[in-house]
């Protein structure tokens, strides 16, 4: 009975998402964010980071959908604040993640799961969803099968993926074409008449060196001030910002504390153009040995163990896996190596 129930929360879940456009003129879509924005992420919460942004892009962690501590009614309790946010946005996109199960973190109990992108544009009146990975009961599965599926978007799903763009559904509003003419809202081009895009043409520029910061990012600057600098970025939590690098990888910076006037207190980067004293992502574990002068390997049976150096300004990190530096980072000097790790291991992926 448990898992009917379960099961039932995703089969109305998914099949009302893909219905709300049912009748309208369908073409496939592939899931990509058409928007250039920033993807605010909030985890299981509604604690939007930027509430006031348009286009409005966010992501949703939702695995823990569980009936013995009643995730499932926890995860209820939280949608209306989700929907309410959404809907006076003229530009809105949301990819989630979605676990159901008897109990929690239980692989034999696992009822659904499914990863899902949604957007919508009053401008165009446009809007899409896309699934993938979805199972039923711990089996991969076929979401046409569940109860409610519209027929008319069948031909655009297999093998547990696919998705849908319904054109002329969502009701246009006259405010969003104007302010679509005024700024454009799309990474490039736009549904329905570009070629959509996950916003990598708003990638930075990696390269420079390592010292007080990484690429414009510098140690005690607020939130407010990198945002100013380097623009929105790429990715969005209360703590942290991300900003994806043209060639691959990414600049991340952690905050002291939540709001613009959180303060930086690490900054970390894959990207190999950056140089830590002559040491870059990719580079022998040796090289670093050799490059460093005063290096420990911070301790701790699981998670991070990166190479430290403490300075007077700065705390320089190298994080190392199988004999390959597989990042550089500077961290205030105060922070200690408990929370060096602790904030490593919370770094958003």
């Amino acid at each position: 009975m448990r898992r009917a129930i379960a099961t039932g929360v995703a089969a109305v879940a998914l099949a009302a998402a893909l219905s709300q456009t049912a009748g309208a003129q369908v073409a496939g879509y592939d899931g990509k964010n058409p928007f250039a924005c920033t993807l605010q992420q909030l985890g299981g919460g509604t604690d939007f980071p930027e509430p006031d942004a348009d286009p409005f892009c966010v992501e949703y962690d939702k695995r823990h959908q569980n009936v013995t501590q009643l995730g499932v009614v926890e995860f209820l309790s939280k949608e209306p604040a989700r929907v309410a946010a959404a809907g006076p946005k003229c530009f809105y996109f949301q990819r989630d993640h979605w676990v159901g199960s008897i109990v929690q973190g239980n692989q034999q109990t696992q009822t659904y799961a499914w990863d899902g992108s949604y957007y919508y544009d009053k401008s165009k009146g446009t809007g899409g969803v896309y699934v993938e990975n979805f199972s039923l009961n711990g089996q991969s599965g076929d979401p046409t099968q569940l109860p409610g599926f519209p027929a008319q978007y069948r031909p655009y799903f297999s093998e547990g993926r696919g998705g849908v763009r319904a054109d002329n559904e969502v009701p246009l509003d006259p405010n969003c074409v104007a302010k679509a003419k005024e700024k454009n809202p799309y990474a490039t081009g736009g549904p329905g008449g570009g070629s959509g895009g996950s916003g990598s043409d708003r990638c930075r520029v990696p390269g420079g060196q390592v010292d007080r910061g990484i690429g414009g990012i510098r140690l005690g600057q607020t939130r407010a001030s990198v945002r100013k600098t380097l623009g929105p970025p790429t990715k969005e939590s209360l703590r942290w910002v991300t900003y994806c690098m043209t060639g691959g990888g990414r600049l991340v910076a952690a905050f002291t504390k939540r709001g613009n006037d959180g303060r930086v207190v690490l900054v970390l980067t894959n990207a190999r153009p950056f140089d830590l004293r002559g040491i870059r992502t990719g580079d022998a574990t040796s090289k670093a040995h050799q490059r460093l002068q005063g290096e420990y390997r911070m301790s701790g049976d699981r998670g991070h163990r990166p190479l430290a150096v403490r300075e007077q300004r700065q705390l320089l990190l190298v994080g190392t896996f199988h004999g390959r530096v597989q990042f550089v980072a500077v961290a205030k000097p105060a922070l200690a190596d408990d929370g060096v790790k602790t904030l490593l291991n919370q770094m958003p992926r």
